[in-house]
């Protein structure tokens, strides 16, 4: 029997909705980041300088990570840690939690609040959980997500994208007031 990971599934779902409207993902996963031995020090700020060029480079920021009472994000925030102040300055993000309870977001908001703040976030402009229940699974079938949990994900992701286009229009206006 095969393990298949809900988190890999959720990013390829949240892709998927992305390349509808034309709109390319790159994921960045912390657990591929090279920590802990100082053999590994060269690798570990390739990571990091890889991971802030496409940081600069992304209109918007996906955090996707497991949320439980009793656990803190510690790969994300060993990741985000090592990222320059301000990196996410001017972007929408979002966060999608995986796993736990819905009262459990806040908790992975909490958690992640400092190192958001550090890197210019002020405000998560949208959040969602994907809990057990936005799972359909079949025998050994790979998991699902339920629609719902899809047309939510679809819907904050709306929301970002709305909130990048009155920004972009904001700037455009900006620059035809100059000339």
């Amino acid at each position: 029997q095969t393990k298949f990971s809900k988190a890999g599934f959720l990013l390829r779902t949240t892709g998927s909705i992305l390349e509808q409207r034309a709109i390319e993902l790159r994921a960045i996963h912390a657990v591929d980041l090279p920590v802990g031995e100082i053999a590994h020090r060269d690798l570990t700020d390739q990571f990091i300088a890889d991971t802030t060029d496409q940081v600069q480079q992304a209109t918007a920021i996906l955090l996707l990570t497991p949320a439980t009472k009793e656990s803190v994000p510690t790969l994300l925030l060993a990741l985000l840690e090592r990222l320059p102040d301000n990196s996410f300055f001017d972007k929408p993000v979002l966060l999608f939690a995986t796993g736990g309870l819905p009262a459990h977001v806040s908790v992975l908001e909490r958690s992640l609040r400092h190192e958001l703040l550090r890197l210019g976030t002020t405000t998560i402009a949208a959040r969602v959980h994907i809990g057990s229940g936005n799972w359909i699974t079949v025998a050994n079938d790979r998991p699902r997500l339920s629609r719902s949990a899809e047309t939510e994900i679809a819907y904050s992701i709306g929301i970002v994208l709305r909130r990048i286009q009155l920004r972009e229009s904001k700037d455009f206006s900006r620059e035809l007031a100059r000339r």
